[in-house]
């Protein structure tokens, strides 16, 4: 029917109270009179951003970035999450930044649409929370009209009880790239020993429940290898 997925996700959320708009993130195009960062208040855990940080779905003019923070027992029903986006990786040249909310309702989540991007252009992220800062993303925006050439790397099937993720620390190392596809599946729901016994599931069980899911997510997240590569490169 010619619409994207984001298209589809946003007339959805307007009939169905499950779906959410996604916020958006829109670039400046000249100067820095951006809002920057402040906070006075008792920092948050050192491993706030310990599910690491990703983007995705690169459109010409657009990305979505993601993360999620862990406020330990500092979480109320929501954190301020500040974002700021740049073409250089010191932050010298910010082209966005505002301030989201991340939920408690939504395991304290955030997914951002950054738009009103330039084609075929490298830009790097972050997140700041609580006085704590989250590693440097980098990602990249889709040519216009298709382009001349595109290099994707492709993995599938990644079981965390199987093995280790050394192929993802890879993927990480190849600047060449313009996204990664991951044709699934992104993780697993057998019970431990069930299928790959190298490393323990969490939990233990089959998984079923929301919780359940956002546990067994949360520790393929935070796998080094599988968050270099989600740092470094986009998926689709």
């Amino acid at each position: 029917m010619g619409l994207t997925r984001r298209e589809f996700i946003q007339r959805a959320g307007t009939g169905l109270a499950t779906l959410a708009l996604i916020p958006t993130l829109t670039r400046c195009a000249g100067g820095d009179g951006l809002p920057e960062y402040t906070y006075d208040g008792p920092l948050g855990p050192e491993d706030m951003f310990a599910d690491g940080i990703a983007s995705g779905d690169p459109l010409a003019d657009a990305v979505i970035l993601w993360t999620r923070i862990n406020p330990g027992e500092t979480g109320g029903e929501a954190l301020d999450v500040f974002i700021e986006i740049a073409t250089d990786p010191l932050f010298e040249n910010r082209i966005a930044a505002a301030n989201y909310q991340a939920t408690k309702g939504r395991d304290y989540t955030l997914k951002v649409d950054a738009i009103d991007l330039l084609p075929a252009t490298t830009y790097y992220y972050r997140f700041l929370s609580m006085g704590r800062t989250s590693p440097i993303g980098r990602t990249r925006t889709a040519p216009a009209n298709g382009g001349d050439h595109l290099r994707f790397a492709v993995c599938s099937c990644s079981n965390y009880a199987y093995g280790y993720f050394h192929s993802y620390r890879h993927l990480s190392e190849r600047a060449d790239l313009d996204a990664v596809i991951h044709l699934g599946d992104y993780i697993y729901e057998y019970r431990d020993g069930r299928y790959g016994e190298v490393r323990k599931c969490e939990p233990p069980h089959e998984i079923v429940t929301l919780e359940d899911y956002r546990l067994r997510y949360r520790q393929y997240r935070r796998d080094p290898d599988l968050q270099e590569a989600h740092r470094q490169h986009p998926f689709i």
